[in-house]
């Protein structure tokens, strides 16, 4: 085999030599030893998933002699069948490309340079453990800043748990508030569960082949075949050959509104106008699900005029007996205050099976309580939307009155529902439309039912005890004692928080000095007074962790530990991040390659494994029905597991500081990580099935667990009968559908359900009131102004060939899109003086960029769309001019973080104002086939290594 491997050496360094010889006159054979001609290859074939992206498709990889010559989808993908697309056959050129960095290396010399040397990986901890330990004995740990990165990367839990660990509340993310937390918070605030989001294994009932029952399906911004090419647009293509009606609302002429039904192409972020449009059209033709409505949402709930939260029957009646209220004060059941039309009155309306209900709720209605007059829930939700008829949404939306009416009509008399992409979540109108898709579908009785999107597809959605749920399921009310369990009760919670303080108190630590310490790390991220959805994930909003950067208030950020990739590229604000970030006294990078923060901005730069090289059984590893073991495959150079990586950076810190006692709690990290792989093969190998996992892994084929067919897809859990004699419901406050979003109003209030039995409040007693229904926005510049400085509008989208910043560094993916196009319609494009293919300057209130024109009919007049990009050609060593390759063709330069969503702080990467003029192209970007040979894989001939930390 050594020699083998030597022959395979010499023949890479004699193709190098070759490359530009006439072959018809000079090629001659290479000469190679007898024992490497007569040998036969190792050929080996190894199942895994790939990360290239969240979605987890399933293939196959062969080597040869250890060396991989080929990637193909797995056939037997339930959703996949054998597809795969370009971003998991790149990988084969990015573990091997000269870009993935295999050694820890250090800076030799200033930011903003490419030059640095290789140190040890025990060197490597000891410098980032003694520069957090300098900086927390200086600062405290609030001066430790984490950078997370988005769902495709190659770690998405272990910086939650790592900051939860070390006490340090600085977290940002480029996605994040800006992708999927405003779903995650809807599905969890107003159903107890699941969203509609095709991002996460949610929404996939319109691809049940199996059981068909789904008529429509109206995809809302969801580019389901750019982002999921493999598995979404090949099941999407089913999907339509069942006959599934599709309707599509973009802006853009996507993949799915070439072959909708119906296409709506809306005004880019005209969306809460046309949810109203649709809001009103359904409830003035009765067109909803009025006994869905009455008896499994809170739209019948009276609500309080001022506290804006549903009336309570004790509030209005002391001595009221609530006859569902559990007589051992644990779960939670609440009976709330309607109109009941049999009575025509006020009453009480509590929890029971409809048919057993004592009232006849009245959704739409106002009445007079104890001397205030009082709401519905629904009447607030129809007063939002009364104005927004067929005309007043067509001229606010530009889409004809006649195609809404046809879109809504089909939608609402069919077995149907919606399904949701990212975009509204990269804008200030990101809670409005979450909560009016989700709610539109509640309205219409869309939940829990064979071809509708709000299902729960797991057999643990059914119930033996009323539902309930703690946010994100992480840990904090057993370990600290904070956080509200939705479904149990007050006592029962408080219960909880005490017992976790004296656990503490048994282990000689004070129990409520620790509690207090981590509601104080919790209350200390940047933003969460005014955007206290933020604590979902631990996050903070953007501007103010800037400005703390340049200020050092209202705390001193000094060490920033970076685990995404480029946020650079997929943050707005670029040229004052780059300022604030030069504040960081030290900075320390986590990625398998170089990006553009890497060289701005890093001291330090820790080589992390590609997914062929990455073994485990939960990070990404599920797609619909299966889950996958995730198999190390190859492992070049030094790389590391990231989970042990960021354990072993941890361990630095706390040996540096004198012992794990320093820092918040040390083994909460360990809900996410592990420190060596001998850790968690125990749990892994039970997770499985297996007795071994190191010897189930070879073999990883055999053992997917696939949760049959007929077991995913559950319907009616909420009808469910339980331990209580009740009816399951929902893992909501009210045990009901909330299209009245209880939960926003009181997080804005007191940041509920983060910090119970703690509040967060401002010092003079305020808080921020937060929309309980969708009501009308607009994002702050929009196409309705006129703005003649800047005509053009904005929006973003995805292609399949990137996910966010990755794969800049693969070189055929760069041969098909070397830069961003920016798409332009043909009659702004002859009024610019512009030609397919030429290069324009595009410039917002806040920057500027450059792209390449796409003439396209695909965008309306006064659209233009473009992809963020970077280059990482523009820090090769053969680049005239050394930068991080972010300013060229950076759309995100134009951005805006100033304004945001009042809940979720979202910030708008799309939506705004920009000027579009015809441009030089950048220097030095590589855009031709040839340029890209020094991106192609060369290191395909070093040895397999042995992963070091395996056994540290």
């Amino acid at each position: 085999m050594a020699a083998r491997k030597s022959s395979y050496g010499k023949l890479a360094h004699m193709a190098q030599k070759v490359q530009g010889i006439d072959w018809a006159s000079d090629a001659s054979l290479v000469e190679a030893d007898e024992q490497f001609a007569r040998s036969a290859p190792l050929r080996e074939r190894h199942h895994s998933c790939c990360h290239g992206c969240y979605n987890c498709c399933p293939l196959w990889v062969y080597t040869e002699d250890g060396v991989v010559v080929k990637i193909e989808g797995d056939y037997d993908g339930t959703l996949t069948q054998g597809c795969l697309c370009t971003k998991a056959l790149n990988q084969q050129h990015l573990v091997y490309s000269p870009r993935h960095v295999l050694h820890p290396m250090r800076r030799v010399g200033s930011r903003g340079g490419n030059d640095w040397e290789v140190v040890s990986w025990d060197e490597a901890y000891d410098i980032v453990g003694e520069q957090m330990a300098l900086a927390t004995r200086k600062y405290g740990p609030y001066s430790i800043m984490v950078g997370a990165g988005g769902g495709g990367t190659y770690g998405n839990v272990f910086q939650r748990v790592t900051q939860d660990a070390i006490g340090a509340p600085v977290c940002i993310s480029g996605g994040g508030c800006q992708c999927y937390l405003p779903a995650d918070c809807a599905g969890q605030w107003m159903r107890g569960g699941s969203n509609n989001r095709h991002e996460g294994n949610n929404a996939r009932e319109m691809w049940n082949a199996w059981q068909p029952a789904m008529e429509c399906v109206v995809l809302w911004g969801a580019q389901t075949s750019a982002s999921g090419a493999a598995y979404a647009a090949r099941a999407n293509a089913e999907m339509r050959e069942r006959g599934i009606k599709t309707i599509v609302i973009d802006p853009y002429y996507t993949e799915e509104a070439a072959k909708a039904d119906i296409w709506l192409p809306i005004r880019p972020m005209g969306d809460i106008a046309m949810l109203l449009g649709w809001f009103n059209y359904i409830i003035a033709n009765k067109l909803y699900d009025e006994q869905f409505c009455k008896y499994w949402t809170n739209y019948p709930f009276l609500v309080d005029p001022d506290t804006r939260l549903p009336l309570k029957a004790e509030e209005v009646w002391p001595d009221y007996v609530n006859p569902s209220a559990d007589p051992n004060d644990v779960y939670d059941t609440p009976a709330y205050v309607c109109f009941d039309a049999r009575t025509n009155s006020v009453q009480p309306f509590p929890y029971t099976a409809p048919e057993d209900s004592p009232v006849d709720p009245v959704v739409f209605c106002e009445a007079e309580v104890n001397g205030r007059l009082c709401k519905s829930a629904g009447q607030i939700q129809w007063e939002a939307c009364e104005d927004f008829t067929l005309e007043k949404t067509a001229e606010l939306t530009w889409v004809d009155a006649d195609t809404i009416e046809r879109a809504i009509k089909l939608y609402a008399t069919t077995l149907s529902g919606i399904g949701t992409g990212q975009f509204a979540d990269m804008s200030e109108l990101s809670s409005n439309f979450i909560f009016g898709t989700m709610a539109l579908d509640m309205l219409c009785g869309k939940v829990n039912k064979p071809g509708v999107v709000l299902t729960e597809q797991k057999p643990e959605s059914r119930h033996t005890a009323r539902p309930t749920h703690f946010w994100c399921n992480r840990p904090y009310q057993e370990t600290f004692g904070i956080g509200w369990t939705v479904g149990l009760t007050e006592g029962e919670n408080l219960r909880r928080s005490q017992a976790a303080v004296e656990r503490w108190n048994a282990k000689g630590v004070d129990g409520k000095a620790k509690q207090q310490a981590f509601v104080d790390y919790q209350l200390a991220r940047l933003g969460s007074l005014e955007h206290k959805a933020v604590h979902q994930w631990q996050l903070n909003a953007l501007a103010p962790v800037r400005e703390a950067l340049l200020t050092g208030e209202p705390y001193k950020i000094s060490v920033r530990w970076e685990q995404s990739g480029n946020k650079y590229c997929v943050m707005s604000n670029g040229e004052q991040w780059n300022e604030a970030y030069a504040n960081i006294d030290f900075c320390v990078h986590q990625q398998p390659h170089m990006t553009s923060t890497t060289i701005e901005d890093a001291d330090l730069f820790l080589p992390m494994q590609e997914w062929l090289e990455f073994e485990h059984a939960t990070e990404t590893t599920t797609q619909f029905n299966q889950t996958f073991m995730r198999k190390q495959i190859v492992h070049m150079g030094e790389t590391e597991d990231p989970f042990i990586c960021v354990t072993r950076i941890v361990d630095s810190l706390c040996e540096k500081l004198g012992g794990d006692d320093a820092v918040l709690c040390r083994d909460f990290q360990f809900n996410g990580t592990y420190r060596t792989k001998e850790d968690i093969y125990p749990a892994w190998a039970e997770m499985f099935g297996v007795e071994s996992w190191p010897e189930a892994v070879k073999h990883s084929e055999d053992h997917t667990l696939t949760v049959p067919i007929d077991e995913l897809y559950q319907f009616y859990q909420h009808l469910d009968i339980v331990d209580d004699g009740l009816p399951a419901g929902f893992a909501t406050l009210s045990r009901k559908c909330e299209p009245y979003v209880t939960m926003a109003v009181l997080n804005g209030r007191t940041g509920f359900p983060y910090h119970f039995p703690y509040t967060q409040v401002a010092a003079d007693g305020t808080w921020p009131e937060y929309d309980a229904v969708c009501t009308y926005k607009e994002q702050s510049e929009n196409m309705l102004q006129d703005d003649p400085d800047f005509p053009f509008y904005l929006t973003t989208g995805r292609v399949a060939h990137y996910h966010h910043t990755t794969l800049r560094t693969a070189p055929y993916s760069r041969e098909l899109i070397p830069v961003p196009d920016m798409r332009i319609n043909p009659r702004d494009a002859a009024a610019l003086g512009v030609a397919h293919g030429d290069w324009v300057e595009l410039s917002s209130r806040r920057g500027a960029t450059r792209g390449r024109a796409y003439l396209t009919e695909g965008v309306r007049p006064g659209v233009v769309m473009m992809e963020r990009f970077y280059f990482p050609e523009s820090y090769d060593h053969s680049t005239k001019t050394m930068s991080g390759g972010w300013r060229q063709c950076n759309v995100n330069l134009m951005a805006r973080d100033d304004v945001v969503n009042d809940n979720f702080a979202s910030a708008s990467w799309r939506g705004y104002r920009v000027n579009v003029r015809k441009a030089e192209a950048p220097e030095g970007l590589w855009t031709e086939p040839e340029q890209f040979q020094p991106l192609m894989p060369s290191r395909t001939f070093e040895s397999r290594t042995e992963e070091g930390a395996c056994h540290a």
